[in-house]
């Protein structure tokens, strides 16, 4: 294989390459969740991810939005990117790679002498310390805890669960009753959905954990989640009743006083552009956001 024929040999994502991907995963940990294997699959999958080992890196292609992965694996130059890139817009002519290493932009001075860089907000992801997601001290976090408060007060018997095998129906009914509180058109919640499905699909193949609550024996919000790095966690998936006030909050902090033990960072993801979404992870004062990256050539 050369780099000119590497969109030759790209095979589909499938659970039959899940040891061969996770491996590069595990070695080469990114605190990005686009470089996050739960997500590779459960997402990757319904976008049809394609992919091939070259040159001892893990290259992984989205035909769905024409994008690709920057290279899992040793490091690679500027010259070397671009070269890959080339490959790619000879058979996708919309092609950009999504890098979320500000360290390679920042130490590789060349990369912007081959390609356009723009940070896509969109997809920059929100980081957390799993400390102040569980204290949530401070005015700004004062509302959050007030209404937790005011959960434990409305429902002292509410219950906590983890997510096991075999939860697929009832978490998924959840998310049935959930998608119609937000009746909207729109693709994105539309996909996620199909994610949610792989995800519980393939319970006992991801590294995935899962949080119920309870409120008079009913489901009223889940969480799912999975390690990130050594020190970081990634929330993928946290849907609340939005008809049980502070369930929202409650699932937040009791999955954050989980994560805790292991963690000292959480990252909630990205907010996607929808205002709702960033309005209600900016409530949470993150620590940082990690930027995402459009490269295209020159």
């Amino acid at each position: 294989m050369t780099v000119d024929t590497i969109h030759d040999h790209l095979k589909p994502v499938t659970f039959n390459d899940y040891s061969v991907i996770h491996e590069f995963f595990k070695k080469y940990p990114s605190e990005s969740c686009e470089f996050n294997v739960c997500n590779i699959f459960s997402w990757g999958l319904f976008y049809k991810f394609e992919y091939t080992i070259f040159s001892d890196r893990l290259i992984l292609f989205n035909p769905y939005y024409s994008y690709l992965l920057a290279p899992i694996g040793k490091k690679i130059s500027a010259a070397e990117l671009f070269e890959l890139y080339n490959s790619f817009k000879k058979v996708h002519k919309d092609v950009v790679i999504l890098i979320a290493d500000e360290a390679y932009i920042r130490d590789e001075p060349d990369v912007r002498g081959y390609f356009d860089i723009e940070e896509n907000e969109n997809l920059n992801d929100y980081v957390y310390t799993a400390e102040n997601l569980v204290k949530l001290g401070g005015k700004k976090l004062a509302k959050k805890k007030n209404l937790i408060s005011q959960f434990m007060r409305l429902y002292p018997g509410f219950a906590l669960k983890p997510i096991e095998h075999g939860d697929y129906a009832e978490v998924m009914e959840f998310c049935y009753y959930w998608r119609q509180t937000h009746d909207v058109e729109d693709e994105y919640l539309d996909i996620e959905f199909e994610a949610i499905k792989v995800t519980l699909t393939h319970w006992d193949s991801l590294p995935c954990e899962g949080l119920k609550l309870y409120v008079d024996g009913k489901l009223c919000a889940f969480s799912i989640y999975s390690p990130q790095t050594a020190d970081m966690a990634t929330i993928h998936y946290e849907k609340p009743d939005p008809n049980v006030k502070g369930a929202g909050q409650v699932i937040n902090h009791e999955t954050a006083k989980l994560l805790i033990k292991n963690f000292t960072y959480i990252n909630r993801e990205q907010d996607m552009g929808f205002e709702g979404i960033r309005k209600a992870k900016r409530s949470y004062q993150p620590l940082r956001m990690i930027p995402c990256y459009k490269l295209k050539g020159k």
